[in-house]
């Protein structure tokens, strides 16, 4: 049975670790640990740690596992990628066409028994969670609320406060139906045209080229100029005022008696559902229509305005608009085979790709590009296109995006649309393939910055605006933490780009470069210290001491929120608490856009195929394995779930491993294991004990030769006194002895 629970064995106790975050804070802090591997920067720390304080808003180990093997029994993994894919049975397994490459025959292999997957083409391949992660672009929490969602299986809640009720407005499964009441309500109005402004939206919307398919295909709807047509069809479905509020299609208002009412957010506009990557509808846009708006402001005699041209609904317990793309999950597929998306402006900008044959577009909902956005779209292609209108705003927006293209890991261009055109007109006016001819030549962001900074200046003789251009671009690289080397080499080459264009040796760059960082430490210094002083005069004057026995490491707390940051258990996460979103999982065993650094290989991944063939070696290996002797992080994670299984009682098979680790490359190394395990069969006649003995040997016999080579590199470096020296060679010499005697 997966996750069968056992007693946990005699130590197991809790223990309190002292942990010296001097790269981050100059404090000392004392926390309760679980025995898990925090992961920073490729520096291990093997920490007990039972409940870090912070974390006491979540949920205990075994509930958090328990849900996970729940959703994962009811998913059978055939049901789930049967759903989208086409499974054509072969001998015990099923086989597939991946939907993650251009697969011209089934390249992807289904095996119900041990309720995994791969794709032998792409190297991809996990468990049922892993699939949806992959198919669907969410991260673990996501993924398990949707198969939840699915197999009608209520998640306990994980933040801290009264739970939610039915009904309220801080239930997201209310809001979610309410809005999803409206967004149809909408489509219905212009899909009747029951009203002579739905006929008019319905004139507007054909005028500008829109045809029936992408119509119902986009949902559009309208909303009429009414101020209470969305309230009263939510109070006739038994949903309160509060409700209308909270999922972003009512505004509050106070009446002339005190009594608290409502307001249509919307009126008199084009609708455009805004989904979510698996195409829930999570909040509303609305487009103005020309004809409804003059006649609004006309009949104000003047003291209305039309408004703005597109208008987003506010955001939501559903709804962030800095995380959400307009047409994601409609392109998503497309972005894959593509291997790029265009990111537009506007809700009718994709429509309009859409009609032309361009399917890999999606729109930022009424803000810049952000870092959530990229590492959304990270996950679905490599390459991101920002398509901007040729305007000014076009040309402020490009601007806004620079700081990503330095700091995130993606291949960010910029394509800025000829004669002030956005997509929408640049279409009709032009075919499919002159836009994508554009977009394959746009240069990315900095390229865009260096051309639109040089644009009519003479490089060698306009020695004020080349100097600007350059301390203007060499700003961008000072928020670049130098902590993070592939950062670092980004802005190495990046330096080297700067050089040739300007013709500047890249060390006299390097040099003013250390120099805006080492002012902008400084300020930051002032700033801090400020800060400091002007909290302290806040402070009540018999304030309790917060590194006392009993403080309480909250939200507000630096430590305790890097600790958890940095307790990146089995995915090397980054979880803030203070930023996570109100119904995230406060659990630190995730990553799902970042992956260790290479898989399993040689004596490691000897190692742990043995360890999943026999749980009872594995109940050895846990106690004997020094992580030391690991070669790569990938290793150490997985010896680390080892540990936490054991500490917790559950058995050490794969089954318990797959529900408690949630990062998908991990979930890829366990299925790869196991089907190398199942290609090797009844071939090898060693049995597991005897190839987890001749793994320790090696071990051993790999740290003996460290341990001699780090002795003989002392004795030639000639630093040693002699006594020191006669010393070490004895040492070399009975390791030698002991290492030859029989045994």
């Amino acid at each position: 049975m997966v996750g069968t629970s056992r007693s946990p064995r005699k130590g197991d106790e809790t223990i309190a670790v002292a942990i010296k975050r001097v790269d981050r804070f100059t404090q000392t802090a004392i926390v309760s640990v679980s025995y898990r591997t925090l992961l920073r920067q490729g520096e291990i720390l093997i920490l007990r740690v039972i409940d870090v304080t912070s974390r006491s808003a979540g949920l205990s180990f075994q509930t958090d596992f328990d849900v996970k093997e729940r959703v994962r029994n009811a998913s059978d993994i055939i049901d789930v990628i049967g759903r989208d894919l086409e499974l054509r049975p072969q001998g015990r397994n099923f086989v597939t066409r991946c939907p993650f490459h251009n697969d011209t025959k089934p390249s992807m292999t289904v095996n119900p028994e041990r309720q995994s997957w791969k794709c032998w083409v792409c190297d991809i391949g996990g468990d049922v969670f892993s699939f949806v992660m992959q198919r669907e672009g969410l991260d673990f929490p996501a993924a398990l609320r949707l198969l939840a969602e699915r197999a009608g299986i209520e998640l306990p809640e994980y933040r801290s406060g009264p739970k939610t009720q039915p009904g309220s407005p801080d239930d997201k499964a209310t809001l979610s139906s309410a809005i999803e009441e409206v967004a149809q309500a909408y489509y219905e109005q212009l899909d009747a045209r029951k009203t002579d402004d739905a006929k008019v939206a319905w004139d507007y919307l054909a005028s500008r080229g829109v045809n029936d398919e992408n119509r119902r295909r986009f949902r559009i709807g309208f909303a009429p100029d009414s101020w209470d047509f969305a309230v009263n069809l939510l109070h006739r479905k038994n949903y309160s005022n509060a409700v209308a509020v909270a999922c972003g299609v009512a505004k509050s208002r106070r009446g002339p008696s005190g009594a608290d009412g409502c307001y249509d957010f919307f009126r008199g506009r084009l609708m455009f559902p805004i989904n979510n990557s698996h195409g829930k509808v999570i909040s509303l846009g609305g487009r103005i229509i020309p004809a409804i708006a003059a006649r609004t402001v006309a009949a104000s005699g003047g003291t209305a305005t039309a408004g703005a041209k597109y208008f987003n609904g506010p955001e939501t317990l559903l709804y962030r608009k800095s995380a959400e793309l307009y047409g994601l999950d409609l392109a998503r597929d497309a972005i894959r085979t593509a291997g790029e998306v265009l990111v537009m402006e506007g809700y009718t900008d994709v429509v309009a790709a859409r009609m032309a044959g361009i399917e890999n577009a999606v729109a930022v909902l009424g803000t810049a590009l952000t870092q959530q956005h990229v590492r959304v779209l990270k996950r679905f292609a490599p390459r991101v296109v920002l398509v901007l209108d040729g305007d000014d705003a076009g040309r402020r927006r490009a601007e806004e995006v620079l700081d990503l293209f330095v700091t995130a890991e993606a291949d960010l261009r910029i394509l800025t649309l000829p004669d002030d055109a956005d997509p929408a007109d640049f279409l009709t006016s032009h075919s499919k393939d002159a836009l994508l001819e554009l977009a394959a030549a746009a240069p990315d962001a900095i390229d865009h910055k260096i051309a639109c900074l040089i644009e009519g200046v003479d490089l060698t003789r306009d020695t004020h605006r080349v100097t600007a251009a350059i301390e203007s671009l060499l700003a961008l690289f000072v928020k670049v933490p130098q902590n993070d080397d592939r950062a670092s080499l980004r802005v190495d080459q990046l330096l080297m780009r700067i050089s040739r264009t300007f013709d500047l040796p890249v060390e006299r760059l390097s040099r003013r470069l250390d120099a805006l960082r080492a002012s902008r430490k400084e300020s930051e210094t002032k700033k801090a210290r400020y800060q400091q002083q002007q909290s302290k005069r806040s402070l009540p004057e018999h304030a309790p001491n917060a590194s006392g026995p009993n403080a309480d490491f909250s939200n507000d707390d630096p430590f305790a929120s890097a600790a958890m940051e940095d307790a990146a258990m089995f995915g090397i996460d980054e979880y803030t608490q203070s930023t996570a979103p109100r119904d995230s999982s406060p659990n630190p065993r995730r990553r799902d856009d970042a992956s260790p650094a290479a898989s399993l290989s040689g004596v490691d991944r000897e190692l742990f195929e043995t360890l999943l063939e026999s749980p009872e070696v594995a109940a050895m290996a846990i106690e004997a394995i020094d992580t030391e002797w690991l070669q790569s992080t990938t290793a150490k994670m997985l010896l680390s779930a080892y540990q936490e299984l054991d500490l917790n009682g559950y058995d050490l098979n794969a089954d318990s491993l797959l529900t408690l680790i949630e990062n998908d490359f991990l979930k890829l190394q366990i299925v790869s294991l196991q089907q190398r395990i199942d290609q090797r069969g009844e071939r090898s006649t060693v049995t597991p004990h005897e190839r987890y003995t001749a793994i320790l040997t090696r071990f051993h016999e790999r740290a003996f030769e460290a341990e001699k080579s780090r002795q003989i590199t002392q004795l030639e470096s000639a630093t040693l006194a002699e006594d020191e020296e006669m010393a070490v060679l004895r040492a070399i010499i009975d390791a030698e002895r002991i290492r030859h005697t029989p045994r």
